[in-house]
């Protein structure tokens, strides 16, 4: 049964659909793609393979923000673009951290003779990458970059480029719609084996369920493990050998 928070990610998936037919031609094909139902590992693999069939860039990858101010490299397609991004994160240098900070494009037309990146410009052109585009990705705030790479000098330009923008914002929109997806999906599994722990204790150790969950939350605490996981144990061993029972 679908529910209201549910059909509303499927309303705003066929909006994004419907706002997409004053967009170039391109783009519109590959919206069922990009917003097909998806895990967010799987939506970013969809991204990088689907810059590079709609954008003609050599290479493309996701680099995603962390705690603290830092960055991970998520995914990238090809052994070049790891190792671009993977710099990039190393360094804490590059266009992905520029389009982050600033929250707009950044573009380079020639790697080569770009000196805003002393360590990883260099590094990136060792690689054969000549022109980069990024963008930040973002819902609300900033949570990430997608970064297009070409072995071809001046393949992305200073001016705006369109069908990138639109690409870039599509995929934020994707991405943000497929994580609230599978924290919908968590949190309904989540409830479901909670409510097997539940009975599963009040059946064996007679007691109600507001009894029973806060057994469950004081063996969370006792072992400073989620109550999901813990609900998942006591699934599995039928019971709470290593905790006292008594309220």
């Amino acid at each position: 049964m679908t529910t209201m928070a549910e059909a509303a990610l499927i309303f705003d998936a066929h909006e994004v659909v419907d706002q997409a037919a004053a967009r170039p031609t391109e783009l519109i094909g590959i919206m069922p793609d990009l917003f097909a139902p998806a895990s967010p590992a799987e939506t970013l693999r969809t991204v990088v393979s689907l810059a590079r069939r709609t954008l003609g860039c050599d290479g493309a990858g996701v680099v995603l923000t962390t705690k603290g101010g830092g960055a991970t490299p998520a995914v990238a397609s090809g052994s070049d673009t790891v190792r671009a991004d993977a710099i990039q994160v190393e360094y804490h240098q590059g266009p992905a951290f520029e389009s982050i900070a600033g929250q707009r494009p950044v573009v380079s037309e020639e790697l080569r003779f770009d000196s805003r990146w002393r360590f990883w410009g260099p590094r990136a052109a060792d690689l054969g990458f000549r022109s980069v585009w990024s963008m930040a990705l973002a819902d609300n705030a900033p949570f990430g970059a997608l970064t297009l790479y070409s072995r071809r000098p001046s393949f992305f330009r200073s001016e705006p480029l369109a069908p990138e923008l639109s690409f870039g914002q599509q995929v934020s929109i994707a991405i943000a719609i497929a994580v609230e997806r599978e924290q919908l999906v968590r949190a309904r599994n989540s409830r479901g084996i909670v409510g097997q722990a539940q009975g599963i204790l009040m059946e064996r150790y007679q007691m109600d369920a507001e009894q029973a969950f806060a057994v469950l939350r004081r063996y969370s605490s006792h072992l400073n493990q989620k109550l999901r996981l813990v609900a998942e144990r006591v699934v599995y061993d039928r019971s709470l050998p290593e905790l006292g029972l008594q309220a």
